[in-house]
């Protein structure tokens, strides 16, 4: 159609008007600020290394949605004070009641069975149903989060019978996602416009704030134990060249504990700009990355990574300081610190030069990238969080490391002298 460069109907009324838009979208924004907070919140405490994965992605993907729904609604005559504002009391409460699923199954359950469909069903209507015309960018937006929420819900139907075939956990997992409908059908639905009783729902669960494990859970059926070693492969091979490849396809495996930090961050840190919560997740999105990167390298040679015992110290150790000084630790002290040789540059030269391993020297080359970036981001950050100079900060940073290696050592001497035995 040439007519109105391919835009369809248009001569039909919309049903939202600029006030009833920016409404419907503010609750959209809210609902994705909300699944980002509950991902964070449990990636460190899932066990299943698929799902901490997909929470790392899917999580990072609601950060950009609702960047997206920021700037919208702002343009529809609304100022930008209402974006930190909860639209809805009872859509509030459905996330204070789905952050407190108490295993893998009922997080997915509620995530990828309740709301996302939810949301996608919503997006699609409200797609269809907005005057294409005027409302041309909003249609846009949803049609490319409409292709996320596609994909996240497919993953999320795999994985839900994946977990429920495996008899792991108890029954429970229906009554909760029957909760959570519940709770979205007494909001009026995702968008708000399905019918209401004037009533408000009671509290299930979340009589009590949801609070982060102080370690790191790894699923104990596939999985070997957590340490604060590294322990690298089962059997390294003689070769001192291949040795050291193998070494850093293991420390990229174990980034996840970066991620899972980065999560307890976004978690824990009250009141700051919007950005930071945005810019922090496309930073644990890419710590998981890198994890995936050691996985796919491990994997490419037929090794067992997943067996062996799995290192969780950057979130163990740093568990209990506060997120400034956890982020600190992460971006000053060790990314920052990775930009000096041989550093990041180092390790992508040796896979390059001396490994001659392309798969790896390709991570490495996107791992360094991505390092850089997460240096730029501790240097605008940690100020703020800590509220002093950024030479301040990296006199904090030197302390944080120093208590971090003490602890790492002696986890590392130990597991040497066990391995010796």
């Amino acid at each position: 159609m040439l007519n109105y460069i391919g835009i369809g109907n248009p001569y039909n009324l919309g049903q939202y008007g600029v006030e009833k838009n920016a409404k419907v979208l503010q609750r959209y924004r809210f609902i994705h600020e909300g699944l980002l907070r509950i991902a964070a919140g449990h990636l460190p405490a899932r066990e299943d290394w698929d799902l901490k994965c997909a929470l790392g992605k899917h999580l990072y993907e609601d950060a950009e949605s609702a960047n997206q729904w920021r700037q919208r609604i702002t343009e529809l005559r609304t100022s930008p004070a209402v974006l930190n504002h909860e639209p809805d009391a009872t859509l509030s409460l459905l996330m204070e009641e789905l952050i407190q699923a108490r295993n893998d199954l009922e997080l997915v359950v509620g995530i990828y069975g309740v709301v996302r469909p939810a949301l996608l069903a919503s997006y699609k209507k409200h797609m269809a149903n907005t005057q294409q015309i005027v409302d041309q960018p909003t249609v846009r937006i949803l049609r490319t989060m409409i292709l996320d929420l596609e994909d996240q819900i497919a993953w999320g139907e795999q994985m839900i019978r994946h977990l429920e075939e495996s008899g792991i956990y108890p029954e429970g997992a229906e009554e909760f996602r029957q909760n959570m409908l519940t709770f979205l059908t007494a909001s009026g639905g995702i968008d708000g416009l399905e019918p209401k009783i004037p009533m408000l729902p009671s509290r299930s669960r979340s009589h009590e704030p949801y609070k982060l494990p102080l370690k790191s859970v790894r699923d104990p059926r596939k999985m070997g134990p957590a340490t604060w070693a590294r322990t690298g492969v089962a059997i390294p091979p003689d070769d001192p060249v291949k040795m050291s490849l193998f070494s850093k396809m293991r420390v990229r495996q174990e980034e996840m504990t970066a991620a899972e930090l980065i999560a307890g961050v976004i978690y824990s840190q009250k009141n700051m700009p919007w950005e930071f919560y945005r810019d922090s997740a496309r930073h644990l999105w890419d710590e998981v990355r890198h994890a995936l990167f050691g996985q796919a390298a491990l994997e490419s040679e037929g090794i067992d990574w997943m067996s062996r015992p799995q290192y969780t110290s950057d979130y163990d150790v740093n568990a209990l300081k506060i997120p400034g000084a956890q982020y600190t630790w992460l971006a000053i002290g060790i990314e920052e610190g990775a930009m000096k040789r041989p550093g990041k540059a180092g390790e992508y030269e040796f896979c390059r030069d001396e490994a001659k391993h392309p798969l790896m020297t390709q991570f490495q080359d996107y791992d360094w990238a991505d390092e850089v970036v997460h240096a730029n981001l501790g240097r605008k950050w940690t100020p703020e969080l800590i509220g002093e100079e950024i030479g301040y900060v990296r006199e904090i940073a030197k302390k944080e490391l120093e208590h971090f290696w003490h602890e790492v050592r002696n986890a590392q001497e130990q597991w040497n002298e066990q391995k010796s035995q």
